[in-house]
């Protein structure tokens, strides 16, 4: 069953989203909008991913490239990813994503 992707931004200090549901074929372009908005507002954004179900690989390519446009210094904080990101992310980008830090359990 299709979950489709919700996402919202934090409300206290941090800057960053909350997304619950599927990032997939239907949901490329809303991702890909949020995570541009959300990378022009500070140095770190944090990306809690906990109530994502599934994650396909143009969702990942959509991640990466938002954090590689970021510039230097700045990162992209993730939690609660779906177990498959980081090690799609290994094996797509051997040489690693700087700009993305993994937090929590993976």
């Amino acid at each position: 069953m299709h979950e489709p992707l919700r996402i919202t931004e934090y409300g206290d200090r941090r800057i960053g989203l909350r997304a619950a549901g599927e990032i997939d074929l239907n949901s490329h372009e809303a991702w890909a909008l949020a995570l541009r908005r959300v990378a022009r507002l500070g140095e770190e954004v944090h990306l809690d991913l906990s109530g994502v179900a599934f994650i396909d690989v143009r969702g990942t390519t959509l991640l990466v490239d938002a954090a590689a446009a970021l510039p230097d210094g700045h990162r992209v904080v993730v939690y609660g990813a779906p177990p498959a990101l980081h090690r799609v992310i290994q094996v797509l980008w051997p040489d690693g994503t700087a700009a993305i830090t993994f937090e929590g359990a993976q």
